[in-house]
């Protein structure tokens, strides 16, 4: 019969305790833990024979990855301090508020918090426990870690095709309103990428390359945009509805000059032709 490591830790009289994210050895963790291994070591105990399993606490297999003082207790990653909102516990309704939120997620993130929490005994006050703010709003509104805090892939936020990333979304919406507010100045594909690089807010952001920020536009704007593409130049990009005005006005102005052109023609010549 195999019981938890910390169950068996106990019935061995072992100070050997672990947590969630711990990495032990398979076979080492059924040894440990399997009963009838556990009446031997007692049995050898209690006759004064020495223990072939170790009875020394292992610093690493009871703290695992996982510090109180430097990670954060709910996505466990390292709280920079004074760079990132963050926290420190106070109270120790908190580890009970928290605990009731594990039962009710019911899911991966909460067994991982939970764990943590049971390691310390409920007494996070006392063992510095820090934790992100936002970390702490998703996990008692149900939903996933923050993205920037994710340390590893989440195999449902997987999908095919180019990843989005909201300071580059941000940055295309911005740029697009800086289009529409402009398409009386000739255009560019390449100005507007420049143009969206200016709205980028964070420095490892960059802005689209031109043949997908032209398939963006496209897919934005559909029949209503028209990209004027020749080789070796700029792509010029207008709004369909200014280029109908653009060239209605351009063969009005063509009109207007032919009449100037024989209004004054007839100018010139009447005083010649009474002569």
């Amino acid at each position: 019969m195999l019981i938890g490591i910390n169950e068996a830790s106990v019935r061995r009289g072992d100070t050997l305790a672990v947590t969630a994210g711990c990495i032990v050895h398979t076979k080492c963790r059924k040894l440990y833990t399997n009963s009838v291994e556990i009446d031997l070591h007692l049995k050898r105990k209690q006759s004064g024979e020495s223990s072939t399993t170790t009875t020394k606490r292992s610093a690493r297999v009871s703290e695992g990855p996982f510090n109180s003082r430097t990670d954060c207790l709910f996505c466990g990653t390292n709280v920079q301090k004074g760079s990132v909102d963050y926290s420190y516990v106070k109270t120790d309704i908190f580890a009970k508020t928290i605990l009731q939120c594990c039962e009710s997620r019911c899911d991966e993130w909460s067994f991982k918090v939970k764990g943590r929490i049971e390691y310390y005994d409920g007494d996070l006050h006392a063992a510095d426990c820090v934790y992100h703010n936002v970390c702490s709003s998703h996990f008692r509104c149900g939903r996933d870690v923050p993205l920037q805090f994710l340390t590893e892939p989440d195999p449902k936020r997987r999908r095919s095709g180019r990843p989005k990333d909201e300071d580059q979304e941000q940055a295309f919406s911005k740029m697009c309103a800086y289009l529409e507010m402009n398409d009386e100045e000739q255009l560019t594909v390449s100005g507007l990428g420049c143009k969206m690089k200016e709205y980028l807010s964070m420095a490892e952001s960059l802005p689209y390359g031109n043949q997908y920020l032209k398939s963006q536009l496209k897919e934005r704007y559909g029949n209503c945009i028209y990209i004027a593409e020749g080789e070796g130049l700029d792509d010029i990009v207008t709004m369909r509805e200014r280029k109908r005005h653009t060239s209605s006005d351009h063969t009005s102005t063509v009109q207007s000059k032919k009449v100037m052109k024989s209004h004054r023609r007839e100018q010139y010549l009447r005083p010649r032709q009474g002569s």
